[in-house]
């Protein structure tokens, strides 16, 4: 869908302030066009010696000039709603776009470039809402209106104007397409100095860790240089513009006035008919000039309109099914079905991966990095599809069953939780926003926030920073836990949600994660992918991966004793309570 058709699906779905305002708007720019007429009229009047009627002119338009305000205010404050509302209409379906984009979608984008390119589109929107809507319309009207007047006056006139309005509109036409082109070119690079920005003031703890300030600077500094280079020259192109395009404006303003005095000589017109020639020439082709200079300004802001209604357009491959299922009582039984799994870049994370979930039981991933045990948690969830096989809850094939009712249903807590620049309790309720204070109090209780809260400047209402960065790695993962415990989903994955946790936090949360997954009234289904030893002894099963497929299966005192076994390996090799997920096999 082409940029315009975009842009008017949206304006159009507030048609009603579009179209009231556009009338009065439309109305004031005829009246505005009027002045022409009245400086011939007047001008016949006094050389007529009726001055009488010469002030009666000049009444007149001052009356017209006062309507004609009052209707142009009017239509700019109703149009104004409606480009104002058009904005956020565009605004909210980019982000919900974005949000049902796949997790593959968002691992491949630089949320630098993508906050650069969501704030340049918006930005656009309001230049070319003025200049479409209000700009070209003035100048529709005033030509209409001048042309009208010279093809009753003279069409040699006429000729003369649409001759040089069709070249310059020509010329103008390929410098706007070079400064596009340009344009391009100069986003690019400043996405990469956006990026690099977000990166730094993101990442700012790490560049100190590395003391690598010198080399962010220079990397920054490499990037502005690219920056400063393409940024100059597409400056150029509106110099190339400016010169040529501005002196074919001038070139048929003064083409039409030569016009005019020549035909005046010759008495083919009267003063009155000369000052009316000059004075819309005056008037218009100065009017021309500014529109094709916001032709210029359309055209640097195409570039960012398009990339940012093209968003809309990014495929979304896990679909939300056309008829979908409801589990309406589940039960948390779960189901891999010979599933198989390749990344983008190719490479196969599972391979005929079978594996039945009791509902209610308790399964531990393990294995050696890059085994695929973070990859069965993220299909379960649907983050991705498998390329191969199916997964199933309760007997339901998760692909018929709603994205967000799946999600609901599961709930993660993983190594490195990230936090909204927000309180404390607002991190927490997130997971039900409906749940009330207390429910969310104990959940954090449970999970051991308050321990640390009483020591936060504003407890519970402490905002906590960017991506949570003013807690420490165990406070975070603390209250992720206790986001998780909040929403009491049926089934729960555990990655590594302990492993920034001191011994004793660590076994009063395991207490609460266990009271919660062996709750007699309501047992939850639990995938635990963990290294600490206590957290896996107590699992059901254990399932050891190897290349993506199960390599062994069984309970921790089984799985000890299997000689030669990856288990027995990975036990050999623990250290401090962990199993050596960085060790490979060939170690």
């Amino acid at each position: 869908m082409s940029v315009f058709l975009r842009l008017y699906h949206f304006i159009w779905q507030r048609k009603w302030p579009f179209i009231i305002g556009t009338i009065p708007m439309a109305l004031a720019m005829c009246l505005n066009n009027l002045a022409p007429f009245f400086v011939k009229w007047l001008t016949q009047s006094v050389q007529d010696g009726l001055m009488e009627h010469a002030f009666q002119l000049v009444l007149i338009f001052g009356l017209i000039l006062f309507i004609s305000n009052i209707l142009e205010n009017i239509g700019y404050y109703i149009t104004d709603k409606n480009m104002v509302g058009t904005s956020n209409d565009i605004a909210k379906a980019v982000l919900t776009h974005i949000h049902n984009l796949d997790f593959a979608y968002h691992t491949n984008k630089s949320s630098g470039k993508l906050i650069s390119l969501m704030k340049r589109g918006d930005d656009a929107f309001f230049a070319y809402y003025d200049i479409i809507n209000r700009q070209f319309l003035n100048l529709t009207i005033s030509f209409a209106v001048m042309f009208l007047a010279f093809a009753r006056l003279r069409m040699d006139y006429l000729f003369f104007v649409l001759l040089l309005i069709a070249i310059t509109v020509f010329v103008a036409y390929f410098l706007i397409k070079f400064n596009i082109k340009r344009r391009k070119a100069f986003n690019d690079a400043d996405d990469d100095v956006s990026g690099a920005r977000v990166d730094n003031l993101v990442n700012f703890d790490t560049v100190k860790y590395f003391a690598n300030e010198k080399f962010e600077q220079s990397r920054f500094a490499g990037l502005l240089k690219i920056w400063n280079q393409r940024l100059q020259a597409y400056f150029f192109t509106f110099r190339y513009f400016d010169g040529i395009v501005g002196n074919l404006i001038n070139f048929a303003l003064v083409g039409i006035m030569f016009l005019a005095v020549r035909d005046l000589q010759n008495g083919q017109i009267v003063l009155a008919d000369f000052l009316l020639v000059t004075t819309f020439s005056m008037t218009l082709f100065p009017k021309m000039m500014q529109l094709l200079f916001s032709l210029r300004e359309l055209a640097k802001k195409n570039t960012d309109i398009s990339t940012y209604l093209d968003l809309l357009d990014e495929k979304i491959t896990v679909q939300d099914p056309t008829a979908p299922q409801k589990i309406k009582n589940p039960q948390g039984e779960i189901v891999f079905d010979e599933v198989s799994f390749a990344y983008e870049n190719k490479q196969t994370v599972l391979k005929d991966f079978s594996l039945k979930i009791e509902s209610g039981e308790a399964i531990a991933l393990v294995g050696f990095s890059g085994a695929g045990k973070t990859t069965v948690a993220k299909l379960l969830m649907r983050m991705y599809d498998p390329t191969k096989g199916k997964v199933l809850i309760d007997g339901v094939p998760i692909n018929e069953i709603l994205k967000s009712d799946l999600r609901k249903m599961v709930g993660v807590v993983p190594q490195d939780p990230l936090l909204f620049n927000n309180t404390v309790y607002f991190n927490i309720a997130y997971a039900n926003q409906k749940a009330s204070k207390e429910d969310v109090l104990e959940a954090a209780k449970a999970a051991q926030v308050d321990v640390f809260i009483k020591d936060l400047p504003n407890g519970y209402e402490t905002v906590v920073g960017e991506r949570g960065i003013k807690l420490s790695g165990g406070q975070r993962q603390r209250l992720a836990i206790a986001r998780m415990l909040l929403e009491k989903p049926k089934i729960i994955i555990m990655d590594e949600a302990t492993s920034s946790l001191d011994s004793a936090s660590e076994q009063i949360i395991q207490q609460a994660f266990w009271n919660l997954v062996r709750d007699q009234k309501n047992p939850r289904t639990s995938i635990i992918i963990a290294h600490r030893l206590s957290t896996i002894m107590q699992a059901d099963r254990i399932v050891v991966m190897n290349e993506g497929s199960i390599a062994e299966i069984g309970t921790h005192e089984e799985l000890i004793e299997k000689d030669d076994g990856i288990y027995q390996r990975l036990w050999s090799l623990q250290r401090n309570g962990f199993i050596g997920d960085g060790e490979s096999e060939e170690n």
